[in-house]
């Protein structure tokens, strides 16, 4: 079949005189964006864990519940300054001309498809180095085979054979970062190859997602391309269609709690049925609120008992303390205070280990103070909003990077995503991605001779004697 090809890039053209050409603020989706991501995710699970009694806390998640109204309005604060710094950015932004989105030139999505070429091979590399290394630990095939057909893995049975070797197996997160481009190089136009690729990615980190118990390995891929086709399908999709899709967390929501009950049926349900009279999905819905009411709970633990003095914040910037390098050393433990008993183990000694969530929203105010803490939230609701905004605009590093953040907003609840060091090679690979595409139209072409200036037989001799006339006067 042969390959479509797409119509050369031109500029939009000049508006004719007296006319005016028509802008407005390039349109998003509203729950793609910052504010309305935390709109949908934040104020009904902060309700919720907010209204239950102890006795519900001690009965569903064996916790008692610490989470007071105190504590619920200083989450509430922290949500709303991320959200306001999103908003500035939103109302600050400028009018620009209406044009299709993303709107990449040829030149471009060709050196994008390049640079997603590397990217993808970076991931094949760092997937090779994890079957190596969990092979040359003892995994076994028959192990693997044995577990999906038994659809039990609440023991984590595969944990220390899938132990990651650092700065190797870490490529595996570039697979991140290909999803994104691979969304947008789909969505301008369909290539066999790309959708191959990708589809590799995504069954890897499937795989990953089982046997490694580490969901968010999947999840993290699905929802930057969640966000980049429910925007294109806003833009430029059929009438119909675009009206739709504002609507669609009213499915996703449904769809989300479907995924999580497939998980959880080998995650910890193969363990809970012989132990709860709760049907299955009785107990998934009070497994998934449960992550996000002791999040809650939990970050208001931390608050009343984590805090000593001397500690170095190191969540809200737990990548820079965990990259390959720095993480070796034992910076962080060199230069915080030791960690006082009494703030060891909380979770064992006044929750439930096995709801571990920190808390994002309490993260920064634990790590900061209050006000350095609202302050951190300020300034990543800003970062959220430039990136959203160059990402509606079509601009490349807005339609790499937000995708990626915006898993952030979506778990701000349980965690802070964004500081994790997991998150560090997918934006090192946009980053050099853009780079590499956005020099590449910068370099100007090989200057070539100048031509000289015709000069007419009549006149020949009265341009001769001007040259010389100019030597004489340059002598």
């Amino acid at each position: 079949m042969p390959e479509r090809t797409r119509a050369p890039h031109r500029p939009a053209p000049a508006a004719p005189r007296g006319r005016s050409v028509s802008t407005t603020l390039p349109g998003g989706l509203w729950w793609v964006s910052p504010v309305g991501a935390l709109a949908l995710v934040v104020p009904t699970t902060l309700w919720y864990a907010a209204s239950l009694d102890d006795d519900t806390y001690r009965l569903l998640w064996r916790t008692p519940k610490v989470l007071t109204d105190q504590t619920a309005l200083l989450t509430a604060a922290a949500a709303l300054a991320l959200a306001v710094g999103a908003v500035v950015v939103r109302v600050a932004a400028r009018r620009r001309p209406v044009r299709p989105w993303p709107g990449l030139a040829p030149d471009q999505l060709a050196r994008l498809e390049r640079g997603a070429g590397v990217v993808f091979w970076l991931t094949a590399i760092g997937y090779a180095a994890f079957a190596v290394a969990a092979a040359a630990r003892g995994l076994s095939l028959q192990a693997l085979v044995q577990a999906f057909v038994a659809q039990d893995n609440y023991s984590s049975q595969f944990r220390e054979q899938l132990a990651p070797v650092p700065g190797v197996t870490t490529l595996t997160q570039c697979g991140l970062a290909y999803a994104v481009m691979a969304g947008v190089l789909l969505v301008h136009r369909w290539d066999a190859r790309t959708a191959r690729r990708l589809g590799v990615v995504v069954l890897l980190a499937l795989v990953r997602s089982f046997v490694n118990t580490e969901r968010l390995a999947l999840l993290e891929l699905a929802v930057p391309l969640v966000v980049v086709l429910a925007v294109a399908v806003r833009r430029s999709g059929p009438p119909a269609v675009r009206r739709a899709v504002v609507l669609a967390p009213v499915l996703l929501v449904p769809l989300v709690v479907a995924v999580f009950g497939a998980f959880e049926y080998s995650r910890s349900w193969q363990f809970f049925s012989e132990r709860t009279s709760q049907g299955f999905w009785g107990f998934v819905v009070a497994r998934i609120a449960g992550y996000y009411a002791t999040a809650y709970n939990n970050g208001a633990i931390r608050l009343d008992e984590g805090g000593y003095p001397g500690r170095l914040p190191y969540e809200s910037f737990q990548g820079a303390w965990d990259a390959p390098g720095v993480s070796s050393l034992g910076l962080y433990e060199q230069w915080s205070a030791p960690v006082p008993p009494s703030a060891q183990d909380l979770l064992e000694r006044f929750g439930n280990p096995e709801f571990n969530n920190p808390g994002g929203l309490t993260v920064p105010l634990l790590d900061l103070g209050v006000v350095g803490g609202l302050v951190y939230l300020a300034v990543a609701g800003v970062l959220l909003g430039l990136a959203y905004q160059a990402f509606v605009e079509g601009r490349l590093v807005g339609l790499l990077l937000y995708p990626i953040a915006a898993t952030g907003v979506f778990e701000i609840p349980r965690y802070v995503y964004w500081s994790q060091g997991r998150v560090l090679p997918a934006v090192l690979c946009v980053v050099a991605v853009t780079a590499y595409v956005t020099l590449s139209r910068t370099v100007p072409p090989p200057r070539s001779r100048a031509r000289r200036r015709a000069v007419p037989v009549h006149r020949a001799p009265l341009a001769l004697a001007q040259a010389r006339a100019a030597e004489r006067g340059r002598a």
